[in-house]
């Protein structure tokens, strides 16, 4: 697997990162996993299949998939070839603009209202397909040549990607949500996040997260999953294993340092947590970096 390229906000919070995974036999598959952020995946060569919840895709060079957050996946290869898969992984709120006219809701609608049509994997040759791929391409381009304002084209590159999934084929609903009423809700949501991000080494309960916004308990969290597909509580939990991932990965920290970096108050919670979300345990996690998450 390669080094993962990742994007920032100017806080420090994470946003975006695209990965390219080497997979080739005898390649384990777990359990599947899923993540706190949305994924878009594109095969640029081997042949392999992907598990998604209750369903099986053959896959090969050229197809796109979409994931939200709450769907278990994974992958396994096909034929002595290496399966070559990146992945683009990205937070919601990479895509709004607080106080901004940019953001429609719609951009997340492939994620989080999707028609009874949809799909995880856009149908094979067809030519808004293809476009779409040659888009996370140009991606990962922007990425490796770091041009002058290469965050941003990543930005435009991947709205683009969204805008052509919903013109080219029928994967979203029609959203109720009026737009008068998104930027008060995108700045209560952009609290949370903040909030969130400085205290994930903390205990954090719904409550302290209720008095940061001066909001009822279960309208936050209505309004939370609105937006991030996902409730506070689940939220919290995944962005610590995703924080846990970047430990196991990156350092030779110990499983029971980690646990208290990343806001658990036990090792015996943070195995249970992460082997939840990941389909390992933090040990078989480190011995295995082969395995995407």
């Amino acid at each position: 697997m390669q080094d993962c390229s990742t994007l920032y906000s100017a806080e420090g919070s994470f946003m975006l990162e695209l990965q390219n995974y080497y997979l080739r036999q005898p390649y384990y598959k777990t359990e599947g996993h899923r993540h706190h952020y949305l994924e878009l995946s594109c095969v640029k060569g081997g042949r392999g299949k992907y598990y998604v919840d209750d369903v099986v895709y053959d896959i090969e060079k050229g197809d796109v998939f979409v994931f939200n957050n709450i769907e278990h996946h994974d992958i396994d290869v096909v034929g002595d070839a290496d399966l070559i898969n990146m992945v683009i992984h990205f937070e919601p709120r990479f895509i709004w603009n607080e106080g901004g006219n940019m953001f429609d809701y719609r951009y997340l609608s492939i994620f989080f209202n999707r028609s009874s049509s949809f799909t995880n994997r856009l149908p094979n040759g067809n030519e808004a397909t293809q476009a779409i791929f040659n888009m996370m391409l140009q991606i990962e381009q922007e990425f490796i040549n770091k041009n002058v304002g290469y965050e941003l084209m990543i930005k435009v590159r991947l709205l683009e990607i969204l805008v052509r999934i919903i013109r080219d084929f029928d994967y979203a609903a029609d959203s109720s949500l009026k737009l008068e009423s998104i930027d008060p809700q995108l700045a209560t949501i952009n609290k949370l996040l903040k909030y969130i991000d400085e205290h994930i080494e903390d205990e954090i309960r719904l409550q302290d997260l209720s008095e940061v916004v001066h909001m009822n308990a279960s309208y936050l969290s209505t309004l939370f999953k609105r937006y991030n597909g996902i409730g506070p509580i689940e939220y919290i939990s995944r962005k610590r294993i995703h924080k846990a991932v970047q430990y196991l990965k990156t350092t030779d920290k110990t499983i029971t340092e980690i646990a208290g970096l990343c806001g658990f108050n036990n090792a015996a919670n943070f195995n249970k947590t992460f082997k939840k979300f990941t389909g390992n345990t933090p040990s078989e996690y480190r011995n295995n970096r082969g395995v995407a998450f």
